[in-house]
């Protein structure tokens, strides 16, 4: 541990790290948060340990980008990743300044601005414009090679099959924060419908809150849906608006089958997949997302994926039968940080298809 100048008894001294609830200004505001703090083992007056108030202050910054519905340095890096450019290229497509997104993504404060453009960034033609109005601000390497990787993102969204086209799955037109900033994309939808009907036991009720943690999940951790679905806050936890409608297209199209299961007192319907899930619909993350919530809630029964989801702010704070803002994935109990390679293993191989207070001030 560093070493630190206690101004009480003038002496350097090994601090004793105590936790602490402190309060930052953080731009005119109050921020609340739990801290570690140096303590002079000789009198108990508190000293400054670098590394120990950089941490503080990232977290009276992170409550802050939570409290206003911010993005973090990861989910700015994230944005700026799916493009394969550095810092200073994308900041120069954007129209910044050299080192403000590199400030950014090293944790500074962000306005909210700036923040609304990364958002709108996070989708590729969005991106296709900004490189016809700032493209020559780039090398010609440069554009030929966004160019190319604007293509294959966008090729990922597009629809492969005559079901993505039936009237009774038409595209949501809105991006906005009740689709998790994507334009709704049905193929990618039911693909993610065909991964979990290869979980056993995949009654109706767990798949709807299986594909809403899947959303959520990835909106949390990137700030983007991966499917753009709305979902509906109904009796036994979040739908995603258009299920009913693509759950039939996907049966009717034989990718799908349903099986009646039940008891002395109950019945249901069981979704089973009946082919493989395009994983080539998908990222990279958005794969991770599926796996980390195959490998989380495979084994929930309906009833308690369906007590889980009602403990979410999402669902708790939405009103009976309105779309719930994604923005609420912040609190969302499930992340995939940590999860092993050996998880994502086990993810695939479970899921093929059947058959086959002290304050401080603070610079803003």
């Amino acid at each position: 541990m560093e070493t630190a100048l206690c101004t009480k008894c003038l002496l350097e001294c090994e601090p004793t790290i105590v936790a602490k609830k402190e309060t930052f200004p953080v731009r005119g505001e109050a921020v609340e948060v739990d801290t570690r703090v140096g303590v002079c083992p000789t009198c108990g007056e508190d000293v400054s340990v670098e590394s120990l108030d950089e941490e503080a202050l990232a977290a009276a910054f992170a409550a802050y980008r939570e409290r206003h519905w911010l993005l973090s340095p990861k989910e700015m890096k994230s944005i700026r990743a799916q493009y394969d450019l550095g810092q200073r290229a994308f900041a120069l497509l954007l129209g910044w300044g050299e080192l403000t997104l590199h400030r950014y993504e090293s944790g500074s404060l962000q306005d909210s601005a700036h923040d609304a453009q990364l958002r709108m960034a996070a989708k590729p033609a969005n991106v296709r414009v900004l490189l016809e109005a700032n493209g020559q601000k780039l090398s010609e390497q440069q554009r030929a090679t966004l160019r190319l990787r604007l293509d294959e993102l966008e090729g990922i969204e597009e629809p492969a099959s005559a079901v993505w086209c039936l009237p009774s799955v038409q595209p949501r037109e809105q991006v906005d924060e009740f689709g998790g900033y994507r334009r709704f994309d049905p193929r990618k939808l039911a693909e993610m419908i065909v991964f979990f009907g290869a979980i056993p036991g995949m009654f109706k009720t767990k798949m709807n809150k299986m594909l809403f943690y899947a959303d959520f999940l990835h909106f949390k951790e990137h700030a983007l849906s991966i499917s753009g679905s709305p979902y509906l806050a109904f009796a036994r936890g979040p739908v995603p608006e258009h299920y009913d409608r693509l759950t039939a297209a996907l049966v009717e199209s034989g990718d799908l089958g349903v099986e009646e299961k039940g008891g002395k007192t109950w019945t249901g319907e069981v979704l089973v997949a009946q082919r493989q899930a395009d994983l080539a619909a998908f990222s990279d993350s958005e794969r991770n997302a599926l796996e980390s919530v195959a490998v989380r809630l495979r084994r929930s029964t309906s009833a308690s994926i369906s007590e889980l989801s009602h403990r979410e702010e999402a669902y708790s704070r939405t009103s009976p039968g309105q779309m719930i803002s994604y923005r609420y994935a912040q609190s969302l109990s499930l992340g995939s940080k940590g999860r092993s390679s050996a998880g994502c293993a086990r993810a695939r191989s479970n899921v093929l298809p059947h058959g086959s207070k002290a304050t401080r001030l603070v610079p803003s």
